[in-house]
């Protein structure tokens, strides 16, 4: 099986008007981490390019690489970001509180990692995990949660149905960028919740990523760059009714979308469509600027790292984060650049990055190197970064920002 292919029409409507709106080149996928016997072997690298489709507004990728490859075995953890682990909690906690009546009703996840949301609510309900990553699947497993390992797709659905009755709620975090059959998944969906279930999922916002946000988002395991506006159109194209929407402070700005059959609509949704309109969310040249954007602080980004080395002083990426690897390969910032970068994900800890091939070592190092500067990989959690290395900045490191435009704080 080929590890990529190029699809010519949009994913949501079918449409082949597209226009490229951003090439970031060649790149290698965003979590794949190398050991060091590796670094001197081929690295796979595939097309980076974000289409704009004129008929439905949607933002995605048209290189599609084998979601076996991105997705079997998994570096991400979420249990080791605590600001993302908290946050998953007390959605958990909101959700069953709004839609869970009894220890006999089913809430299932989809893509829901090693389990940190439904592990909040299993006392409350029954709790389902669908992760098609085998290592984080059996660290689910272990706190006490039912996890299938597998791809979520409509014959999933049936056979979930089958064995455990309709889903009250269907949970889906950061994951309805990364599939490229989102009609599938909707419509596995609708069978699952049956007439009274809700559909509730967490999704970047595309407004946010063009705005405050930074592009380093994009990378190979999202597809899509999604709008209401958009999932509205793909949604009721399945029989389904999105009737609420809320922002939330997650990698910026996501959205939480709630969908189902019979809810009624809330206002919350129409003045969100209009705020989208306003910004241009539907237009082709709106997203043409975007790139201009970047490309502006590429030059300004490099140049500021350049001047700090030229005066001796040490830098270190903070966080190794899939998003960083975007942000260093195309801006192609290595290790002449980073001394080196730290997370606290152990899986990750000992590897290389990709593309750049900096090493990820543990947060103990900061300790022990006193680094001059930080460059922010993980900008996403910047207050509660900025928080927790308080003693660091009061010796004198300082923290750059690196998007959308970058700053030294």
């Amino acid at each position: 099986m080929e590890k990529y292919y190029h699809r010519t029409a949009c994913s949501i409507c079918g449409s082949r008007n597209l226009s490229l709106v951003l090439d970031l080149g060649q790149m290698p996928l965003a979590n794949a981490f190398l050991k060091k016997e590796e670094l001197f072997l081929p690295e796979d690298k595939f097309p980076l390019c974000v289409y704009f489709c004129r008929d439905c507004s949607s933002l995605q990728l048209l290189d599609i690489v084998d979601p076996e490859i991105l997705f079997k075995y998994y570096d991400y953890l979420t249990s080791a970001s605590k600001p993302l682990a908290e946050h998953f909690v007390w959605m958990g906690k909101e959700l069953a509180e709004e839609f869970v009546s009894s220890q006999k009703d089913l809430v299932v996840e989809i893509g829901g990692n090693d389990g940190v949301l439904l592990e909040a609510i299993k006392e409350k309900c029954r709790v389902l995990n669908i992760d098609p990553a085998e290592n984080v699947a059996e660290i689910s497993r272990r706190k006490g949660i039912e996890t299938i390992s597998c791809f979520f797709s409509e014959g999933a659905a049936e056979k979930i149905l089958s064995e455990h009755g309709n889903a009250k709620v269907v949970v889906a975090n950061n994951v309805m960028a990364h599939i490229e059959n989102l009609k599938g998944i909707f419509s596995g969906v609708k069978k699952l919740i049956g007439e009274d279930g809700v559909f509730v999922f967490e999704v970047h916002w595309v407004g946010n990523l063009i705005g405050e946000g930074g592009f380093d988002q994009i990378y190979h395991e999202h597809i899509f760059y999604h709008s209401l506006t958009v999932l509205k159109h793909l949604a009721e194209s399945i029989g389904l009714k999105i009737f609420d929407i809320k922002i939330v402070p997650i990698h910026g700005q996501s959205m939480r979308v709630f969908a189902a059959k019979n809810f009624e609509i809330r206002s919350s949704v129409d003045e969100f469509l209009a705020k989208e309109k306003n910004l241009g969310l539907d237009k082709e040249e709106t997203f043409l600027a975007f790139a201009q954007k970047i490309s502006d602080n590429k030059k300004r980004l490099i140049d500021m790292l350049g001047q700090i080395k030229e005066e001796g002083k040490m830098i270190v990426g903070y966080g190794a984060p899939a998003k960083g690897n975007t942000l260093l390969n195309y801006f192609q910032i290595g290790h002449g650049l980073l001394d080196f970068l730290t997370d606290t994900t152990p899986l990750k800890q000992g590897l290389y990055s990709p593309g750049m091939h900096i090493p990820v070592v543990s947060p103990d190092k900061i300790d022990e190197k006193r680094p001059d500067y930080f460059l922010l990989l993980a900008w996403n959690y910047a207050d509660a970064i900025l928080a927790k290395e308080q003693k660091m900045i009061e010796k004198g490191s300082k923290f750059i920002i690196p998007v959308p435009e970058a700053k030294i704080l």
